[in-house]
């Protein structure tokens, strides 16, 4: 006879069932007895508290992460201003920046100065003769129109740059394109931590179009939550910096040699920051009215090619 679990076998075939009756205890003992309600309630609260400690440093860590992407966002935007207003300037296109704009000598007679004129200016071929407009007021030495730098406001600035980049083959544009950059009022109501926001608009096709008018140019949106947006130039002949084009010489005027952009912004927590960074252009600096003097000087005006302009002789 075989005992099994709670019945016993026999070795004929017949199966009875009689309670078991273990000699011997191991160190699980099968018995019918389970935890007690106060074992289980234990075990209930210590999971409990297992699950909400689990919840609560879960949810920590993805409110941490949330805030720190968001504000990791809200300085991107202000680098991002920054850097294209930085590449755009750093990019600056004018001729003085290599060549000068027409020199006054003196002569004998009743005018004691007179223009000397450029091997461009000498030529009889019409194509050398230029007319001035309003974004291109003046031209170089070598006859190349002159870009204005346009500070219509306080908090805007308008330049002619080299940055640009053609993305698709054969367009109808240059590495040149006339930027602009200026404030306009946030009209946000609700969602609007601050009054202004920071455009941009840039012209890429037409840009010696005499009848250009940037009003009509769409902008884009760099940075939302401006307070302020402050623009300082610096004077060579001064020596300090100055808040407007028009106190600056003409020379300097067309070729600004340093920017000091002052912006103040709002984060969505309505606190305040301020950023101050200064922009430089890459051309070399030299006097280029003494250049060109010391060139017409030695003859070399005559024999310089307006092809080829600011190269030397």
């Amino acid at each position: 006879m075989r005992r099994l679990g709670k019945f016993t076998i026999s070795v004929h075939g017949f199966i009875r069932t009689e309670q078991l009756n273990w000699e011997s205890k191991s160190l699980f003992s099968p018995t019918q007895d389970g935890f007690s309600l106060l074992e289980i309630l234990i075990a209930l609260t210590i999971m409990g508290f297992l699950s909400i400690s689990i919840f609560t440093i879960t949810n920590d860590n993805i409110d941490t992460k949330e805030i720190i992407i968001k504000e990791d966002r809200e300085y991107l935007q202000v680098y991002t201003a920054m850097y294209r207003l930085d590449k755009d300037f750093s990019q600056i296109y004018s001729p003085l920046y290599y060549s000068s704009l027409p020199i006054q000598t003196k002569k004998s007679g009743n005018d004691p100065y007179e223009s000397t004129p450029s091997y461009a200016q000498q030529e009889s071929n019409a194509k050398y003769q230029y007319q001035v407009s309003e974004n291109f007021p003046t031209a170089s030495v070598n006859i190349e129109p002159v870009p204005a730098v346009t500070q219509e406001e306080k908090n805007s600035l308008r330049f002619l740059t080299s940055a640009n980049k053609r993305f698709f083959e054969d367009q109808k544009q240059s590495r040149h394109m006339w930027v602009e950059y200026y404030l306009k009022a946030d009209d946000r109501e609700e969602l609007a931590t601050a009054d202004y926001q920071l455009m941009r608009r840039e012209v890429k096709r037409n840009i010696y179009d005499r009848d250009l008018d940037f009003e009509k140019v769409p902008g884009h949106v760099l940075l939302r939550g401006v307070k302020e947006f402050k623009l300082e130039f610096y004077s060579r002949d001064q020596e300090k910096w100055v808040d407007n084009l028009r106190l600056i010489t003409t020379n300097e005027k067309y070729t600004p040699r340093s920017l000091r952009v002052t912006l103040v912004w709002v984060d969505s927590n309505k606190a305040e920051h301020t950023q101050i960074r200064i922009f430089r252009p890459y051309w070399p600096y030299f006097d280029v009215v003494k250049d060109e003097t010391e060139r017409q000087t030695q003859g070399g005006n005559n024999n310089s090619n307006p092809n080829t302009p600011g190269a030397p002789n």
